[in-house]
């Protein structure tokens, strides 16, 4: 459904068109997925013309990846009172498990941006802005940031530490990707689990995999 505020939106306003479009991309996301999503419905539901769209955004992918950038920070915003909240490790990465899968559910199925974050990609080569680069890579390394604190704390609460600082968050992020493609792909329906016991088995695994008991 077409935003209301977009129509309203004054000629030559370029940050408020800039949001309305981002706004219908959103709403189009969330509500039909990413395949069904063209650039023509987006500019339909902003209130612009396609030549608009694109002088803002120049590729349906690049539209998506602002967006990605966007969920991820908002993500590690609702993350930060599961961290603070004093949890002991099984439980704050069930809830991490948890929240991942909302993320994944509208973006991570559809779009991998591993090579766009890397550190030493060819930022004059890659398919987006620098400046969209520069987000992903800073939203993803906040988050990063965010969970690795909160494991830490997490573990000295229960005399553990991590086992390998260097190798832990690639580690957790192909894990939460495999947990959420499952739980969100076709082969749940095989899946005979209810997934709140899927969650805490994965997530009492992952707190043994990761962490050790402290030396006595």
């Amino acid at each position: 459904m077409a935003s209301t505020a977009a129509t309203k939106t004054k000629w030559g306003d370029r940050e408020r068109r800039r949001a309305d479009i981002l706004g219908a991309a959103r709403d189009r996301i969330t509500n039909a997925g990413y395949l069904a999503c063209s650039m023509r419905d987006i500019a339909a539901d902003a209130g612009v013309s396609p030549a608009t769209l694109y002088s803002y955004f120049a590729t349906k992918e690049e539209l998506f990846a602002t967006l990605y950038a966007e969920a991820i920070r908002a993500h590690t915003a609702a993350l930060v009172p599961v961290v603070g909240a004093e949890h002991d490790l099984d439980a704050l990465l069930a809830l991490v498990i948890d929240a991942y899968l909302g993320l994944y559910r509208s973006f991570g199925r559809h779009f991998t941006l591993w090579s766009t974050m890397r550190h030493d990609a060819n930022a004059d080569t890659a398919p987006f802005p620098k400046e969209l680069i520069v987000e992903l890579r800073g939203a993803t390394i906040e988050n990063n940031r965010l969970l690795m604190d909160g494991i830490r704390a997490a573990a000295r609460r229960s005399e553990r530490h991590i086992v390998d600082e260097r190798l832990v968050p690639s580690f957790l992020w192909t894990s939460l990707n495999g947990l959420a493609d499952h739980f969100t792909s076709e082969r749940r329906s095989l899946d005979p689990f209810p997934a709140a016991q899927l969650v805490e088995f994965a997530a009492r695994r992952l707190a043994i995999a990761i962490t050790e008991p402290d030396a006595r």
